[in-house]
């Protein structure tokens, strides 16, 4: 599942880009302020494995108290919220546990494909710690195309260093139905701001006006997908979340998951899926992890079995059934716990860089 949130992350590039990459909010600052823009990024499920290493894969901003709005083709697979975070701090390896917000869904744009309506939201499954950003389904300013927005989000700077909150100012320089295009003036978004806003200032109010979307590796250039053409779609889910907000059952470690089937990830706890068994039907498993039962508790090196978080504690996960003959099962071992994610983010890098060479 780890795969699948950053193969969502890479995306497809809908037009040719350059060879050579450059990556950030280029010609940017940082940003301590804009507190409602948040880092999404993995939750590791084994321990041993610490929040604050994580990486930061995309970026969103809170619309309401438990909506985020980012890019569909940031959690484009319906799985991929059950491992993501999204931490509202200007560097997320330094936030503290309350500015951490686990996700429990996602929603993406029903007509979004590669560089189309390219608009998601992940659902919190609590408030976060920072006031939202009020959405305006206002019409674009007849003078749009020359005006200036703010960008910002957490990809990569100038100097190679990653992981902080960045803003810069672009120009708007053409605009489509669904999209508007920018180029550096003298920021611009790059690799690691998908998702991310686009700030208009208007009446001497900001209002998020777009959402990175794809652009140049050069970071000379770029998309943004229009919020105000998609307001029904998303007041529509800000709507359903205020009146019911997901929910989730407690994590209760003396329930056999193996035995208790489970119909979709609703019916499992926080941090945990619903996953296909190998002998079919499905369970709640740790989210990113093949089905299994909580063990003991973990009291030293793991050997054959990964030690995974499980509320405060750390246990053993005992999958459901063995198999032979290789495949995950017997490779789980080998290296431990803490081989198994960093082995997981080598392979999501490998699939980034074979994927695409344009969305951010």
């Amino acid at each position: 599942m780890l795969l699948l949130v950053a193969a969502g992350a890479c995306g497809v590039s809908p037009e040719p880009v350059p060879a050579v990459a450059r990556q950030a909010v280029i010609g940017g600052v940082f940003e301590p302020d804009s507190p409602a823009v948040g880092a999404i990024l993995p939750v590791a499920p084994t321990c041993g494995e610490p929040a604050e290493v994580s990486p930061v894969t995309c970026t969103g901003t809170l619309v309401a108290p438990r909506v985020v709005l980012t890019a569909a083709h940031c959690v484009e697979n319906a799985d991929a919220p059950q491992v993501l975070s999204v931490v509202f701090a200007p560097e997320p390896a330094r936030a503290l546990p309350s500015e951490r917000v686990r996700a429990v869904e996602g929603r993406l744009h029903p007509a979004w494909r590669a560089g189309e309506n390219d608009l998601g939201v992940l659902i919190l499954a609590e408030d976060a710690p920072a006031a939202p950003v009020l959405l305006d389904g206002s019409e674009l300013p007849t003078d749009f195309v020359g005006q200036t927005t703010r960008v910002v989000g957490f990809g990569i700077d100038d100097q190679g260093r990653t992981g902080s909150r960045r803003s810069g100012t672009v120009r708007v320089t053409a605009v489509e139905a669904g999209t508007f295009s920018i180029e550096a003036a003298p920021g611009m978004s790059c690799g690691g701001d998908s998702g991310g806003p686009s700030f208009l200032e208007v009446d001497g109010a900001e209002r998020i006006v777009g959402i990175t979307s794809f652009g140049d590796l050069a970071c000379t250039r770029g998309t943004n997908t229009r919020v105000d053409v998609h307001a029904a779609f998303l007041q529509a889910i800000l709507d359903e979340v205020a009146q019911a907000p997901p929910t989730r059952p407690p994590l209760d470690l003396t329930v056999d998951a193996c035995s208790a089937l489970c119909q979709g990830h609703a019916d499992c706890p926080l941090g945990m899926a619903c996953v296909t068994r190998p002998e079919g039907g499905k369970s709640c498993a740790v989210a990113g992890l093949e089905a299994g039962r909580f063990g003991a508790v973990c009291t030293g090196p793991d050997g054959d079995q990964l030690c995974v978080k499980a509320g405060e504690a750390c246990r053993l996960w005992m999958p459901c059934a063995e198999e032979d003959g290789g495949g995950c099962a017997a490779a789980r071992g080998r290296g431990g716990a803490a081989w198994t994610f960093t082995a997981l983010l080598v392979l999501v890098a490998c699939l980034c860089r074979g994927r695409s060479r344009g969305p951010r």
